[in-house]
């Protein structure tokens, strides 16, 4: 009897799991990779100043390797952006005159900004090439 439960609870844990997806890319800045960036896959359309990025606070598990490398699991389905952000005082709170962000996007001609870009993700799917390849303190 005790075998059934396990085996049941299982199933449900991996069926539930299997709806999830992942997002991955790189990291860098000036082509070099940058191991130390929080990357995060925000619903809305940017991050705000004073917003906390602590990672263990975060939806879903982020592996980020020596090259800027990284993968962000378990997400549901949804548009997100994405970004990532050199906390430049370990402060785990993004502050847009101190901190070093970057997002997935195009590059905007008259400022040369990146514009973040939705990253559609359907019901388990895998999603690579999610590259972000410049970081910078925002203009005040």
């Amino acid at each position: 009897m005790m075998y059934k439960v396990l085996l049941v609870i299982c199933v449900a844990v991996m069926g539930c799991q299997q709806d999830k997806g992942s997002i991955a890319g790189k990291v860098t800045k000036a082509g070099v990779g940058q191991k130390n960036a929080i990357v995060l896959a925000i619903t809305g359309d940017s991050l705000t100043s004073g917003q906390n990025i602590n990672p263990d606070n975060l939806k879903g598990t982020i592996v980020l390797s020596n090259d800027g490398s990284y993968k962000i699991l378990l997400v549901d389905a949804g548009n997100y952006v994405v970004a990532a952000i050199n906390d430049k005082n370990s402060n785990h709170t993004f502050e847009d005159s101190v901190d070093e962000i970057g997002y997935f996007g195009h590059k905007d001609t008259l400022t040369n900004l990146t514009i973040p870009d939705k990253v559609t993700l359907e019901k388990g799917e895998n999603k690579t090439g999610v590259n972000i390849d410049t970081l910078y303190v925002l203009p005040h």
